[in-house]
C-alpha cells in the first residue's frame, strides 16, 4: 500500500489517464501523456492545499461541534473539486494553445518538470497527512498532524502551485521563441528566393530593352531578305526572332514583374507534377503592397497548394488562382484539390501564419475552408 501511494501509484494513474486520452479522445500519445501529467499535478496541488485546510480549519471546528463530522468531509471534497476545477480552467485558458500545438520532443520536455512537481507534492502529502487523520491534541487544544509545521507545508503547497504555473509560462515563452526563430528562418529563405526572382525579372527586363533596341536592325534584315526573294531564309530568321522574344517573356503576366517571375517558377513546378493550373491573376498598377509582400502571399499559398495536390492521383490534381479588385480592396483566392478525408481546415502552419501576418499588415483577413475534396484560401486586404 505504501509504494502504490507514492511514485508507482502516481505513474499508474498517469498511464491510465494517457490511455483514456488516446482511446476516447483520439489524442496522440505524447499529447495525452503530457495532459495526464498536468492533470495529476493540478489534482496533487489542489489536494495538498485542501488537506492543510482540513487539518488547520475544519478539524478543530469538527472537534468542537461533533454534528459537523460528516458534513465536513463533504465540504472538504467540494472545496477540493472547486480548487482543482478553478486551476484547471485557468491553465486551459492561458496555456491550452501552447500545449496542443507543438511537437513530440517539446511536449516531453514539458512533461518531466511537471511530473516532478506532481511527485513532490504527492510525496509531501502522503508522508505528512496520509489517508487517515492523526491527531495530537494536547492541553493547549492545538490540533496537529505528527507535530509538523503546517504553515510551512501550506507555503510549500502554494509554492508548488506557483512553480507549476511558472513552468507552463516558461514553456509558453520558449515555444514562442522557437516558433519565432522558425518563422525567421523561413522568411530568410523566402527572402532569398524573392531576391532570385527579382534578379531574374531585372535580367529579363534588361534583355527586353536590348531586344527592343535591336528590333529595327532585325526588321531591316528581314526586309532585305524579302526584297532579295529569299523567303525561306526570312522565315528562318523570323522563327529565331520568335524564339528570342518568347525567352524574354514570362509564362504569366499579372502586371507586376516580380510576381510574374515568382509565378513562372511556381506554376512551372506545379505543371511538372501534373497539376492542372488555371491562373487569372492581375496585380494593380499602383498598389501599397510591396513586391516582397506580394511574393510572400503567393509563395506560401502556392507551396501549400502544390504540396496538397501532390498527395492525390494525377487526374485529381487541380490548382486555380483568381483575383478581384473592389474599391480599395483586393481579394486573392487560391483553390486546390485535396484529400477527401480532410473534413475541416487544418491548423495554421508557418506558411499560413506568414500569410495572415501580411494580410493584417494591410488591414485584411484570411479565410480558409474545406469542402468535398477542395481547399479554398481567400485573402482580403487593402492594397491602395
Amino acid at each position: 500500500r505504501y509504494h502504490l501511494q507514492r511514485t508507482p501509484g502516481l505513474m499508474m494513474e498517469i498511464l491510465l489517464l494517457a490511455v483514456c486520452g488516446c482511446l476516447l479522445l483520439k489524442r496522440k500519445l505524447p499529447e495525452s501523456l503530457t495532459l495526464a501529467v498536468l492533470i495529476q499535478s493540478v489534482v496533487s496541488v489542489g489536494s495538498g492545499i485542501t488537506s492543510w485546510i482540513g487539518y488547520r480549519i475544519l478539524l478543530p471546528f469538527v472537534l468542537e461541534h461533533e454534528r459537523w463530522v460528516h458534513p465536513s468531509d463533504t465540504i472538504r471534497e467540494c472545496f477540493r473539486l472547486l480548487l482543482v476545477c478553478a486551476l484547471s480552467v485557468f491553465i486551459l485558458n492561458r496555456f491550452r494553445q501552447s500545449i496542443v500545438s507543438t511537437d513530440r520532443q517539446t511536449l516531453l520536455q514539458l512533461t518531466l518538470p511537471v511530473f516532478f512537481i506532481s511527485l513532490v507534492v504527492r510525496t509531501i502529502q502522503m508522508m505528512v497527512y496520509g489517508d487517515e487523520l492523526r491527531i495530537d491534541s494536547g492541553d493547549s487544544g492545538i490540533v496537529t498532524a505528527w507535530n509538523v509545521r503546517h504553515g510551512e507545508l501550506l507555503f510549500l503547497q502554494i509554492f508548488a502551485c506557483a512553480c507549476l504555473l511558472l513552468t507552463l509560462y516558461a514553456y509558453q515563452k520558449i515555444l514562442g521563441i522557437l516558433q519565432a526563430e522558425q518563422k525567421v528562418r523561413l522568411l530568410e529563405q523566402q527572402a532569398a528566393e524573392q531576391e532570385i526572382y527579382l534578379q531574374e525579372a531585372l535580367l529579363r527586363e534588361r534583355r527586353t530593352r536590348a531586344f527592343r533596341h535591336d528590333i529595327r536592325n532585325h526588321l531591316t534584315v528581314l526586309a532585305k531578305l524579302l526584297q532579295a526573294g529569299e523567303t525561306e531564309r526570312a522565315c528562318g530568321y523570323l522563327s529565331h526572332l520568335e524564339e528570342a522574344a518568347s525567352e524574354l517573356s514570362f509564362s504569366v503576366r499579372t502586371g507586376n514583374t516580380a510576381v510574374d517571375a515568382l509565378l513562372g517558377s511556381k506554376l512551372q513546378a506545379a505543371k511538372q507534377k501534373s497539376i492542372k493550373v488555371q491562373c487569372e491573376l492581375m496585380i494593380p498598377d499602383r498598389s501599397a503592397v510591396t513586391d516582397m509582400d506580394w511574393c510572400i502571399l503567393l509563395a506560401n499559398a502556392l507551396d501549400n497548394a502544390v504540396r496538397a495536390c501532390a498527395e492525390l492521383p494525377e487526374e485529381e490534381r487541380r490548382l486555380c488562382i483568381t483575383s478581384r479588385k473592389k474599391g480599395g480592396f483586393y481579394l486573392l483566392t487560391v483553390e486546390n484539390s485535396c484529400t477527401k478525408e480532410l473534413k475541416s481546415a487544418p491548423e495554421d502552419g508557418i506558411g499560413l501564419s506568414n500569410i495572415r501576418a501580411v494580410a493584417e499588415k494591410y488591414q485584411g483577413t484570411v479565410e480558409n475552408a474545406v469542402s468535398e475534396g477542395e481547399y479554398r484560401l481567400r485573402i482580403f486586404f487593402g492594397c491602395f
